[in-house]
């Protein structure tokens, strides 16, 4: 079973939201964990996208949008990077680890081992990942709070 490690941010933005999860996946990036960021639509995915580029000026995480035409054959020259962007409701094949930026709860594959949801600081947000909590409670994964 997954494990679903919940994040409540200091801030109440979208942005904030997104930069955190910039700052883990460099994170899972450097011990080579495969993973997806999971975007609400194209347009975030493509935000998510240029900050990867940018949110630290010392970093650099190789990453790619989940639906680029040089994917597949990044794949089968196994030079793909291990952080994939996108909005599809599913982690493609080899992601181990699936950040969520959306509002729903996260339908893992067999491979993904872990989950990470992001709360912003406001009670709309709290009320929302209540119901994740207890959403992935009822399916049986381990959860964790990690108040920042």
């Amino acid at each position: 079973m997954p494990k679903v490690n919940f994040y409540l941010l200091k801030d109440d933005t979208a942005l904030a939201r997104q930069r955190f999860a910039c700052r883990l996946a460099e994170q899972l990036a450097k011990q080579g964990q495969p993973l997806y960021l999971q975007a609400s639509d194209a347009n975030e995915a493509a935000e998510v996208d240029t900050l990867l580029w940018h949110f630290t000026a010392e970093s650099f995480v190789p990453h790619a949008l989940g639906d680029d035409p040089a994917l597949p054959s990044l794949r089968a020259a196994g030079t793909a990077p291990a952080v994939l962007i996108g909005a599809a409701s599913t982690a493609p094949a080899g992601a181990v680890c699936v950040l969520n930026l959306t509002e729903q709860a996260v339908t893992p594959s067999a491979e993904v081992q872990a989950i990470g949801e992001f709360i912003l600081n406001n009670e709309t947000e709290k009320t929302r990942s209540r119901k994740l909590w207890q959403h992935y409670k009822q399916l049986g994964f381990e959860l964790q709070l990690h108040q920042l």
